[in-house]
């Protein structure tokens, strides 16, 4: 199964998750994107985004400081619809910062601190993500692009939700969010630049370590025992049945 990375010169993580095994098909290809922060996209990153890709809608997962802090960049300058939802406030990324770093500093395996943190997204955040699918799902809401600002955590909860809604294998699901170490270098050095006093370069080693596939297969398997897999979650988050049943039939291709 090959990865479709979109190499562009201001995003490193960005990706169609097209093609993906699903219980009644493959997921079809220029559907739902993924992606570290645009803020620093280049005039020819736009044109191959807008123009080749034909994107139609950012769904931007940043808390409200950090888009007041980067913006949008040059794409914001374009007519791509943009659904802007806090996951989780300033308060809580300071705190689960602070708390992850502790937790590497006294040894505990990244990928469980990472796999923890990621199910106190799924709680702290379900209004936000439910909010994101519904907007994907309404009506022009996708050729659609998933970020936050390194394109690991936040995005990669909604991307597991997304998938798993639409039925992708579970293999599938967790190779997808392993994929993403294989951009993390390039990103961490361009968070570290700038957020210089948040810690961050502390966490690095653990960082560039922890789009492990146990971490996400994790939260997964969590998915599954408390909510019954991700439509469930998304219906119990206010989010019609008729609107998982919808998101198959765009994101599924059952020839």
């Amino acid at each position: 199964m090959s990865v479709r990375w979109i190499d562009l010169e201001g995003a490193h993580n960005v990706r169609d998750l097209g093609g993906l095994p699903a219980t009644e098909g493959r997921t079809r290809g220029g559907v739902l994107l993924r992606s570290d922060a645009l803020d620093q996209l280049t005039a020819a990153d736009v044109e191959r985004l807008v123009g080749d890709v034909g994107l139609a809608h950012v769904v931007d997962l940043r808390s409200a400081t950090e888009r007041s802090e980067r913006g949008r960049g040059p794409l914001g300058g374009t007519p791509v619809r943009y659904t802007e939802v806090e996951v989780i406030g300033p308060d809580d990324l300071a705190r689960r910062a602070h708390a992850r770093a502790a937790a590497f500093a006294a040894g505990e395996p990244p990928a469980q601190v990472i796999a923890d943190g990621y199910v106190e997204l799924l709680e702290l955040g379900a209004p936000a993500f439910a909010a994101a699918f519904g907007a994907i799902v309404a009506p022009g809401g996708t050729p659609a692009l998933v970020h936050c600002a390194i394109g690991k955590d936040r995005t990669g909860v909604l991307t597991a939700l997304l998938l798993d809604a639409a039925g992708v294998e579970r293999d599938a699901i967790v190779a997808d969010y392993a994929h993403t170490g294989e951009r993390m270098a390039p990103i961490i050095e361009r968070w570290i630049v700038n957020n210089p006093s948040s810690g961050m370069r502390e966490q690095v080693a653990a960082f560039t370590a922890t789009a492990a596939p146990e971490t996400i297969a994790h939260v997964l398997a969590v998915l599954s025992e408390r909510w019954g897999g991700a439509a469930d979650y998304f219906v119990a988050n206010g989010q019609p049945a008729s609107a998982v049943d919808a998101w198959r039939q765009r994101f599924v291709d059952r020839t």
